[in-house]
């Protein structure tokens, strides 16, 4: 009885986990550094990068460290949330990987 038991609380963080999954990838996180906009989802998918022509402009290294910092920064973001929803899910358990 007890493994039917297990089971059935498996499946059911199995199904909160695919909510929260869900969840992020339908959460929209824009950032704006110097100009250049980055697109990601709460799942540190990345979905859109926009540079103006005046950025493309300036030297290579400079718009390479332009586009980098704001991709940092949108991971930050993406992290930071997906942290939040896990803790939320987890009761503020701190689970490996997650």
């Amino acid at each position: 009885m007890e493994l039917f038991k297990m089971a059935k609380e498996t499946m059911a963080m199995r199904n909160k986990i695919n909510e929260v999954d869900k969840k992020l990838k339908a959460q929209i996180i824009d950032v704006e550094y110097k100009g250049i906009k980055v697109q990601v989802n709460a799942k540190n998918e990345f979905l859109s990068l926009s540079i103006p022509d005046h950025i493309l402009k300036e030297n290579k290294d400079k718009v390479e460290k332009f586009i980098l910092s704001a991709f940092v920064e949108a991971n930050k973001k993406s992290q930071s949330i997906m942290t939040e929803e896990f803790k939320k899910l987890s009761g503020g358990i701190k689970i490996p990987g997650l």
